[in-house]
Parts: C-alpha cells; structure tokens; sequence
C-alpha cells in the first residue's frame, strides 16, 4: 500500500479528506456556473435582458422563457425522433427467421456428399446435446465454414440444418451487412446476435445462416494467404472481396467480437440480485451455432476461421463417381423418364456439381415437352448436356470452302485426340454447326477421374492442340486464324511444362515469382530467353510428331471430315461406329430399336426405371430401409 494513491490508504493524511471534498464541491461549482451562463445568454438572446435584470427577478424571466423552452424541447425531441428512426429502419438488416417444423429439407436430400453430410451430423449432434457435452468438460462448437466451389450444396446443407435442428434458424446474407452510413453494419450484426439470444433462451438454442459470408468476413484488398509454416515465399496474395475500407472491417470486427467476445450479464434483475441479495451476478451461456458458406474461403480474415469462432471448416467439393449416381437417380426419381442407364450418365458427367446435374435433368424435360413427349429419354439428356457444356446451336451457314476447312479442322483435332489419348479422354462431340464462339469444336472428358497429369498426357494435349493447324497446312498448305486459340493453348501448356512442373532442362518453377493479379505463368515463363526458345523448341517438336500422325491416318481424317460434311455433327456413340468403320477400333455392336431400325448413335443401354411421376425419391445408400 505504499504506493497507493492517498485516497486510497488505510491511514490517509489528515487534510486528505479536505481535499477530496475540496475538488467535488469544485465540479458542482463548475456545474452550477454552465446553468447559470446558460440562463443569462438566453434571457439576453430572447427577451433583450441584461445580467443585472435576469439575476434580479429570476422567476419572472423564467416565466417568460417557458414557451421558448417548450419549443426548443419539442424541436429537439423531433430531431432525436427522426435520427432514432433513421437508424433504426436501416439498422433492421434482413435476415429471416425459420421455426422449428417449418422447413422440410432433410439431410436425405443432400445427396453426393457423405463426408461433409457426416461431419454436419456430428456437430449438430454435439449442438443438440449441449448440456451433456459441457458437464464432460468439453465446449460446444460455435460455427460450421462450409466452403467449396459453386454449385456443390452448401446452402442446401444449411437448409437440412434448419429442417433438422429443430430450433430457430436466422437466416442472413453477407451482403445483407452493408449499409450507406458507417456503423449501421455493425448495429445489424448485433442485432442478428441479439435475436439469436432471444431465441436461444426461449428454444434451448439458435442457428444463425450467413450465406456468401466472403461480402462480409474478408478484409478489404489483398489478403496474403501462406502455403507453408514459415517459408514468405510461398505466399498466396488473393485480392479481398469484402466491404472495404474501415466501415468493412468495423463489420469484420464486429462479427468477430459477437462469435467469440464478452458475454455479459443482462437485464434488471441481476442488480436486484446483486444489490438486495449480494448475489453474485451469473454469465449467462447462448447455445448458438452459427453457419457460413462462401466460395473463397482463402479470402476471409485469419481471425474469423480459428478454432473458437468457426470450430469446424467443411469442404464441400464436387462429387466423385457414387456421388454423381447417387444425385442422377435422386432428381431423375421426381420426374418420368424413360429406362436411363445411371452408371453411364455419371460417366459422362465427370466434374459435374450436383445444381448442374440438376440443371441438366430439368432441360431435358424441357426439351421432352417441345418435342411433344411426357417422359424424357437418354438423348434428351445427352443434348441437355452438351447445351451445358457448349451452348445451344446457331443456324448460320457457311461458305462451301470454309465448311471444308473447318470439316477437316475438326477431323485432326478429333483423329489427333483419338489416337494419342484414347485412354485417358473420350471424344463426346465433334461438330461444325457454330455455337456460341465457335465454328466448330471436339469436345471430350476424361474417361476417369484423374486428379494428376503425367508428362506423356501433356505432350499429347500440346499435339492435339496444334493437330487443327497442322491439317490447315497439309490438306490446304495454307493457314487460318482459326487456330490462334489452339495455339495460345498449346503455348500456355508448353510454358507450364517448361516452367511450372519442372518437365523441362531445368527443374526451377516460376511458382514463387508469379504475382496472380498481374502475372501468369506462361507470362513469367515467356519472359526469360533460354525458357522461350525451350518452349518453342517443344512446341516445334509435337508440331512435327502429330504431322506424322495425320499423314499416317489420313484415311481416318477425310473420312471424319466427310461424315462431318454431311451430318455436320457427330455425336457419343457415332463416333465410336464411324472410327470402326475407318478401322481405328473393333466393330462394335449398334443398338437396335424394338422396330428394327438402327438407333442412333446416342441411343443409351437403358436399365433404369421410369419414373412414375409421383415425386418419390430414392434413399440415400446408407439409409435405413423405410418402413
């Protein structure tokens, strides 16, 4: 105590006491001299009075002020007004809230994500059971990140949470937060958490939704994202797509202060309690959970995706091949359809996101109906697919000599990929009919889900590439600006190999050196003479091979260039007959259909079941049977 201030010790100074009264008598002194000024300058100001004449007759003034008072009252009450209601109309936010029995998605329309479906299930179980999980020891999850590319179900799964959670679920967007005025960001964010409370103490807990969090949880402009522990040059500097600006992080702040801040007593009777009881106040404990989903999970600030704000991160990717049978035969169940062969339609539709595989169920029963017909068919499908992929069909027609040109362009592009990738890529279209940007294109997939490229799989994409400009020169000996795409492509993938996957004389990467919102690889790679001339080395080199393998399958060519000619577009099935017939593979059986007409080279090996059109959906596959 011996530095105590003197105030504060157990045996003060005798004139210690004397002071302290001496300074509070000081600030009333000062108080009463403000009222005292106040008062003079408005009897000056209203009724012309001097000091000597207001002091003299005090009662009389005042009296005399009393409508001028009463007016400056209601003018500053009504300006108070407006500004309260001003905040408060833009302070409303718009979030929604659902009630427990009111959303009826289930975690048995999630389909194609079993992993994600099952980590969403163990904390909404810990969510649940909250009370059990504390008396262990153990603290509640705060938050759920579902991040992933788009289209994958992220809000999907929140809307199985709100149907499953069987609490209030307040549902928010991140662009819900912005707001003309600084701080009006910040009192919807509390006002969101302040609902949440409510209901929380009402319903045993909450759910707060904020979808396409990004707009609100990144720092504004560039947020540098680290691959590794310790090593500054491996730094990933992604331009931040939040609300900029301080009024942005004001928010960001906020939200972090109300996922993870000071939870403090509220309401009268704590002081009761504490005053007449000397009870000591209690923190109160909100069962709370709040959910995010974004698309650029590397954008959000640091701070918002520890452990203690969002526990628990939850990728959401694209399904893999169970997946895509599992989401085709799920939305194919709502709608009739004729036999559809399921395992082939996940084939075919490698890297698809469950919307798009919706999306392409519900333009094939659009395109079912223009045709006249009440249940789709496998060619419905296909053509919805390649709507999807390559857009619709433009009726524009071509000069006789550019058909050619274009026909054979096709054709070695079509035969190159044939040849050199028949194991890894099948060719699903090759057609001259324009769409969108295009005169004509081959368009494949991989044949399986590959998750790496080997060397030998990019030299052969750098000669299917150059394939089309090669054929210009060999049937024509002329070249088009028809092939400035295949070559920045070609050129774009050498400089990769060269530069990136260290494939080429040195095994350096420009990785380190490339700035994502300036540079690219090809840039950074082309920048440097010796890598340039390697490039273009390479480039002449696949050049040089493919020619070779025109002049070797010239029949092949002309004979995809006729067909091509003559159907303009040849499509799935086609394909394979019409290589057969070339001599490029077995002969292969053709579909027959039940009048004994030769199907079409699309016609699927159907072994679904057609829908019923009742809307009955098929379980997930680890469901229990229903009773």
């Amino acid at each position: 105590m011996e530095n105590a201030p003197k105030h504060l010790r157990a045996n003060p100074e005798p004139n210690a006491g004397g002071t302290y009264q001496y300074r509070r008598y000081g600030r009333w002194l000062k108080r009463a001299a403000w009222v005292l000024a106040i008062y003079l300058f408005a009897a000056w100001l209203f009724m012309g009075l001097s000091p000597a004449q207001s002091l003299s007759d005090p009662q009389a003034v005042i009296s005399q002020l009393r409508p001028f008072m009463l007016q400056a009252l209601i003018l500053v009450f009504f300006i108070l007004i407006q500004f309260v209601a001003l905040f408060w109309f833009l302070a409303r936010g718009n979030d929604y809230v659902i009630y427990p029995n009111e959303y009826d998605t289930s975690f048995d329309d999630v389909r194609g994500q079993p992993a994600a479906v099952e980590s969403t299930k163990e904390v909404l179980r810990v969510f649940e059971g909250f009370k059990d999980f504390k008396q262990m020891g153990g603290y509640p999850p705060h938050g759920i990140l579902f991040e992933g590319p788009p289209g994958t179900g992220k809000t999907l799964m929140a809307k199985a949470i709100a149907g499953a959670s069987g609490v209030p679920f307040l549902f928010s967007t991140g662009s819900g937060f912005a707001a003309m005025f600084m701080g009006i960001g910040n009192m919807k964010v509390r006002r969101l958490f302040k609902k949440a409370r409510v209901m929380s103490d009402k319903y045993g807990g909450s759910v707060i939704f904020i979808d396409e969090i990004d707009a609100v949880g990144s720092r504004g402009g560039v947020t540098t994202d680290r691959w590794g522990s310790s090593d500054s040059s491996a730094d990933r500097i992604i331009m931040g797509a939040g609300m900029g600006g301080g009024g942005g992080m004001g928010v960001i702040n906020e939200l972090l202060v109300q996922m993870d801040g000071f939870t403090v007593p509220r309401g009268l009777w704590r002081h009761v309690r504490r005053i007449a009881f000397r009870a000591k106040p209690k923190v109160p404990f909100y069962n709370i959970l709040v959910i995010g989903a974004t698309n650029r999970a590397l954008t959000l600030d640091p701070a918002l995706v520890r452990p203690g704000r969002f526990d628990k991160k939850i990728h959401v990717g694209l399904p893999d091949y169970e997946g895509r049978e599992d989401i085709a035969r799920y939305y194919l169940a709502k709608v009739r359809h004729e036999p559809i062969d399921y395992k082939k339609l996940s084939r075919m539709t490698v890297g698809y996101s469950p919307a798009m595989i919706k999306n392409i169920v519900n333009e094939s029963l659009l395109l079912a109906l223009q045709d006249g017909r009440d249940a789709l068919r496998w060619d419905d499908l296909w053509q919805a697919k390649l709507i999807e992929e390559i857009g619709l069909k433009e009726p524009v027609k071509y000069p006789e000599v550019e058909r050619i040109s274009v026909a054979t362009h096709e054709s070695a592009h079509a035969v190159a990929s044939y040849t050199l990738e028949r194991a890894e890529r099948q060719i699903q279209v090759i057609t001259i009919q324009k769409r969108e940007g295009t005169l004509g294109l081959v368009h494949g997939q991989p044949v399986e889900e590959f998750h790496g490229t080997t060397q030998k799989q990019i030299i052969a994409r750098i000669q299917v590439f150059l394939a089309g400009l090669v054929a210009e020169e060999i049937w024509f000996g002329n070249v088009s600006n028809g092939a400035t795409s295949d070559l920045a492509n070609a050129t774009s993938i050498a400089a990769a190999y060269v530069g990136l996957h260290g494939m080429g004389k040195s095994v350096l990467s420009v990785a380190p050196m490339v700035n994502p919102l300036e540079d690219s690889v090809a840039a950074v790679v082309l920048k440097d003479r010796d890598r340039r001339a390697e490039v273009n080395a390479l480039l002449s080199d696949c050049k040089e091979k493919v020619r070779n393998v025109l002049l070797k399958k010239r029949h092949v060519v002309e004979g995809v260039r006729d067909a091509l000619l003559e159907r303009e577009e040849l499509i799935g099935d086609e394909i394979e007959i019409l290589m057969a017939e070339l001599g490029e593979r077995e002969p292969i059986e053709v579909p027959v259909t039940g009048n004994g007409d030769r199907a079409a080279g699309f016609a699927p090996e159907g072994n679904g079941q057609a829908g019923d059109g009742n809307g009955q959906t098929p379980r997930r596959p680890d469901a229990p049977p229903r009773p």
